[in-house]
């Protein structure tokens, strides 16, 4: 699994830059990478792993915020290392009323190597 999210952390940071931990004071827009789950049935088998990729804006409308949404969608289904599918995906505004965040829940299938 830690190879899958340094790999797509590589990837993805062709867009914006791309965390696991967010440093204080990062600009605006960027990525974050939330592992959920990993299940590895048999030996030797693949590895399903389920996660969040969040996109995250205070650009002042929804333009910037979805046009990354699209590009980060189609370099997802491109991705070439595991199998990925996009379970669930939605915007939306935050209470403070300037910061939208761009949601995908992700299942990746790994082979194992």
């Amino acid at each position: 699994m830690r190879e899958l999210f340094l790999d797509l952390t590589k990837t993805l940071e062709q867009v914006c830059p791309v965390f696991q931990h967010v440093p204080p004071e990062s600009p605006y827009p960027y990525m974050t990478l939330e592992p959920l789950h990993s299940l590895q049935g048999l030996p030797w088998g693949p590895t399903l792993v389920t996660f969040t990729l969040k996109i995250w804006s205070q650009y002042a409308g929804t333009k910037e915020i979805l046009k990354l949404a699209k590009t980060v969608e189609e370099m997802l289904h491109t991705y070439q290392v595991g199998s990925l599918k996009v379970m669930k995906s939605g915007l939306s505004l935050l209470r403070d009323r300037e910061t939208r965040v761009h949601t995908f829940s992700i299942k990746a299938r790994i082979p194992h190597e």
